[in-house]
């Protein structure tokens, strides 16, 4: 540890130095700014890349049109349409939405925020955006591999993937898993954002882990400025065959409307034994841009059909070896079948040169039928129980906003002020069927033979969410932007009342509580191309519903607040970035008090501080690198009658660390080989830390040909690449009591034409 450190610290210092002296010598590289100093200023809507590889020969480049669109000026305070640019390298962008704040560059930032680029996404033939989260140190997926769900830990905390945002609006991305071949941009923010976005609605809404550790919000793929007509062929092993098309247009007389058009269909055999995957999805954008209005539609639908989903296995006493990588484990009767359609229209109109009002509308139905076991583990020789269950849950989700952003200068200081309201509905329901009995089979024996039981109603319940919020800030800028500083505060009410039908225990009504939630946030730049900064600030958990398994049910706790404190420095030289950051986040949780039965209380505690040590872009020119270092402390420090007061918190890993390369080859034009190495430390399974699943490694390599097409020019890009080389059998993650096993190796190619 000391010598990671060391080194750590070493690099930050060298960088300094490389940085000073670029400045010193007047780089021909500046800085990306993305927003403004001055309310007079006004900045020119950017074109958008191709999505074609950089490696690709200039002969294979797209023509441009014969009409250039006209470019609108869009003020500083305007955020739609005009996403930061990709940074140098392509792999990440230079900046991205912070919710309440716009758009803001990763130099102005007082936040660590990561924003994989669609360049990414495709050079890595990302299925799912757990694939694209791989790439974060700090980001770590709990739920099972082949399980259809996306449920993270970012900074040690949960992350619902129920919570995911699109186009700034969360709780409206599919619910379950988000398939990334509509996605232009995956943001993530490491830590709290109360102040930002609201709070998130989380799981069911009776319970939430909160937006606490993090969050990730989704940007759609809207039209650029050229035509895009692409189609990808697509293979994973160990039989998933599938194709992607991706459409763009801009119509009229100043090309100022946009439609893009994107859809996915696969099918087949999936890396595991005896399971089988049809999954599509469609997704259509339509964006205007105007002299001094701007508005974007998105709409979709996605489907998925897995037989049999893969889940994760209880523990109690014993954590046997990892089967044989590709082991199916799961009855082959199961199946898990999610549906979502989802809707967000957004708009913006520039009242004046330095105002402009904006809202946002967002819809998601999302729906579920399922069939599956979730297997416990008795004994070290792999045997396994479990109880079937049958359900069909629905989620609606409302959600909405409507601010303004202005800048008004006072002397030598700028002002870029917001005001922010939004709202977020949710209703649940559930209905569940059970067995009455168990089922039991072996971890290492495909339990073809066993058969489904009778099944009979257990659970009938629909759960109400309602969150409302009114946010305000000032980010006061002097001296040229050298120093920044954020005041900000959120007033959140939220309500949950669940209704139980079956079995008859009472229902709780509706039951709202406020409370504010502040923030606080500097950046300092000694030199143009170094950033230091600092923050505080908040994340809430929704109210907390006691279910009727406890003494006390029905209880609702109050929202819970989560408190960050964060330091940080950023150094920029050119085509290349470092960040390094320090945080402290403590957060309160429910904790279970012995008795007959039991009940619950909210007077637990949970403590991870942590460094993380981020970098991306261009370290010479052909050789990209993206990856970093996450070092966190979890604790636990306040424990039922301080039992286990001061062991290490379930699932966080002291260490994970992630770095991928890409090398644009000299000696055969277009070629490009990439690789991938992802480490994460020894997890705890039980609060006693008696139980642990060993520390894992995944090593990936790849490779992705360019080169133009016989018959019209344009570029053919060939990828392939292999995950999890030397099919390492792993434990990959521990959550509340339960842990899932890694994926097995996995072939992936792909084939893109462009017409």
């Amino acid at each position: 540890m000391r010598a990671i450190l060391l080194g750590a610290v070493s690099y930050i210092a060298f960088s300094v130095e490389i940085s000073t002296q670029a400045e010193a010598q007047s780089s021909t590289l500046p800085s990306i700014t993305v927003d403004q100093p001055r309310p007079s200023a006004r900045r020119v809507t950017p074109a958008r890349r191709s999505t074609a590889s950089r490696a690709a020969p200039r002969r294979a480049a797209a023509a441009p049109r014969a009409v250039e669109p006209v470019r609108y000026l869009v003020p500083s305070t305007g955020a739609l349409g005009t996403p930061p640019a990709p940074y140098a390298g392509g792999q990440v962008a230079s900046g991205a939405s912070l919710g309440l704040l716009g758009n803001r560059s990763v130099m102005d930032t007082p936040f660590n925020m990561t924003s994989y680029t669609a360049e990414l996404i495709q050079n890595q033939q990302a299925r799912t955006i757990r694939d694209v989260l791989i790439n974060d140190p700090s980001v770590r997926t709990i739920q099972a591999a082949g399980g259809g769900a996306d449920g993270l830990f970012i900074r040690g905390f949960y992350y619902d993937s129920g919570d995911y945002g699109l186009n700034g609006l969360y709780g409206i991305a599919p619910y379950y898993s988000t398939a990334a071949n509509f996605v232009e941009r995956v943001e993530v923010l490491k830590g709290p954002s109360a102040l930002l976005n609201g709070m998130t609605v989380g799981g069911t809404g009776a319970s939430s882990g909160g937006a606490v550790g993090g969050s990730v919000n989704l940007v759609t793929k809207h039209a650029p400025d050229i035509d895009i007509t692409q189609l990808t062929g697509t293979y994973v092993s160990r039989g998933q065959f599938g194709a992607q098309v991706d459409v763009s247009r801009r119509y009229g007389e100043h090309k100022e409307w946009g439609v893009r058009l994107n859809g996915a269909y696969s099918n087949g055999s999936t890396p595991w034994d005896r399971q089988t995957d049809e999954f599509g999805n469609v997704v259509l954008g339509v964006d205007y841009r105007g002299e001094r209005a701007r508005l974007a539609i998105d709409v979709g639908h996605q489907t998925d059909n897995l037989n049999p989903p893969l889940r994760f296995f209880g523990v109690s006493t014993v954590i046997p070896e990892p089967p044989k990588p590709g082991t199916n484990f799961q009855v082959p009767w199961a199946y898990y079948k999610p549906t979502d359609t989802f809707l967000t229209a957004r708009g913006e109109v520039d009242l004046t040169d330095w105002v402009t009002a904006y809202a946002a509308f967002g819809y998601h139905d999302s729906k579920i039928d399922y069939l599956y076991p979730s297997p416990n583990i008795q004994s070290s020789a792999g045997a396994l129980i479990g109880r079937p269950g049958l359900g069909h849950e629905t989620f609606e989700t409302f959600a909405g906003e409507a601010g303004l952003r202005a800048t008004v200068d006072t002397g030598p200081i700028n002002h870029a002020l917001n005001v922010n309201y939004s709202i977020n509905h949710r209703t649940y329901d559930q209905k569940l069927s059970a067995s009455s009995g168990l089922i039991s089979w072996n971890l290492y024996t495909p339990p073809t033979s066993v058969l489904q039981p009778s099944l009979s109603p257990a659970l009938a319940q629909t759960t109400n969410a309602n969150l409302w919020s009114v946010g305000v800030s000032d980010t006061m800028s002097m001296w040229d932007k050298r120093v920044q500083v954020t005041v900000g505060v959120r007033r959140q009410t939220a309500g949950v009342g669940v209704d139980t039908y079956l079995p008859s225990v009472s229902s709780r009504p509706n039951d709202e509580t406020s409370v504010w939630s502040p923030a606080y946030a500097v950046v300092v730049k000694p030199f143009e191309n170094i950033s230091l900064y600092a923050n505080y600030i908040e994340g809430l958990q929704t109210p907390v519903v006691v279910s009727g398994n406890f003494s006390n049910a029905g209880t609702v706790f109050p929202p819970t607040r989560t408190k960050q404190a964060e330091v940080g420095v950023k150094i920029d030289t050119g085509r290349f970035t470092t960040t390094l950051s320090a945080f402290d986040i403590t957060r309160p949780n429910v904790i279970t008090v012995p008795g007959t039965p039991p009940s619950q209380q909210l007077n637990g505690e949970q403590r991870n501080r942590g460094m993380e040590l981020n970098v991306f872009g261009e370290v010479a020119p052909g050789f990209r690198l993206l990856g970093g270092l996450a070092l966190i402390d979890g604790e636990q420090t306040r424990t039922q009658n301080g039992a286990t007061d001061g062991r290490v918190a379930i699932g966080v890993p002291v260490v994970t660390t992630n770095i991928g390369a890409e090398w644009d080859t000299p000696f055969v034009r277009g070629l490009t080989l990439t690789g991938r190495v992802i480490h994460t430390g020894r997890q705890y399974v039980n609060a006693t830390n008696t139980l642990s699943i060993p520390s894992w490694t995944r090593s990936d390599i790849g490779a992705r040909y360019t080169f133009a097409s016989p018959w019209n020019g344009k570029p053919i890009v060939v990828r392939a690449s292999i995950e999890n080389l030397f099919n390492e059998a792993y434990w990959a993650s521990a959550y509340s009591g339960v842990i899932t096993l890694g994926a097995p190796r996995t072939y992936l190619v792909s084939t893109t034409f462009n017409f």
